[in-house]
């Protein structure tokens, strides 16, 4: 199914329906896996470069909509023409920092609402929450209803323990990493992460061996499949 009207596009990030969001373009050779937090941005805004350079204009962002389209996890293999396949995934502690620094604290710092991605929660999360209070909503969430940003990665990319994609990049190696992919599409080097913003990530900063804790149990997956270490601190005296 494709993203071609801004009412499906919302009603398929539902949590319950758990489409993968797919940006394919085959005259490129690219057909991305989506997942958010993991340098998904960078992605599309290579493909952007991409098709603007073959249609020697400056296309506007939303030009990649009718590239995206919506598709079960089962069905991402069927999917015809054959087409290099690939998404990348991002360290979980890091990536869960980020989710709250996007969602929750830039808003607050900005004077904005609550993003809609949790009125589904009900008062569950708030833009007053702090980030450990943040950490137990999520890890009291399930991936069957869990919000993409914060959906275990390998849900994305994986069934069962098998990869459902061809090629799992990840972002702490970004540049080893996009050149595969590069070598194996039309898209070119990028010169850094498109949405690498903000300080590093210093897990004492904003973990303590509790939130490690619930961390280690909500993303087991996450750290066995994608081959991420689990961290622990030891017990505050």
């Amino acid at each position: 199914m494709t993203a071609s009207s801004t009412f499906w596009r919302a009603v398929l990030k539902w949590p319950r329906l758990q489409r993968l969001e797919v940006l394919e373009v085959p005259s490129l050779g690219v057909r991305a896996v989506q997942v958010p937090k993991a340098g998904s941005g960078t992605s599309r805004m290579r493909v952007l470069r991409a098709l603007r350079e073959r249609a020697g204009e400056d296309l506007p962002k939303d030009a990649l909509w009718r590239f995206v389209r919506f598709v079960r996890p089962g069905d991402l293999a069927g999917l015809r023409p054959p087409c290099f396949t690939f998404g990348f995934v991002r360290d979980p502690y890091t990536r869960l920092v980020s989710c709250y620094r996007h969602k929750i604290a830039r808003p607050r710092a900005q004077g904005k609402r609550l993003s809609p991605i949790f009125w589904v929660y009900g008062r569950r999360f708030s833009l007053q929450m702090t980030f450990p209070e943040f950490v137990r909503a999520v890890a009291a969430i399930p991936d069957p209803q869990a919000e993409k940003h914060f959906r275990s990665q390998t849900r994305f990319l994986y069934c069962e323990g098998r990869p459902l994609v061809d090629f799992v990049g990840h972002l702490e190696r970004f540049d080893e990493d996009w050149a595969e992919v590069c070598r194996r599409t039309l898209l070119q080097p990028a010169a850094k992460a498109y949405n690498a913003t903000g300080a590093p990530v210093r897990l004492e900063d904003w973990y303590d061996a509790e939130l490690l804790d619930l961390v280690n149990e909500r993303y087991a997956a996450d750290f066995t499949v994608l081959g991420y270490p689990v961290r622990a601190l030891p017990p505050a005296t």
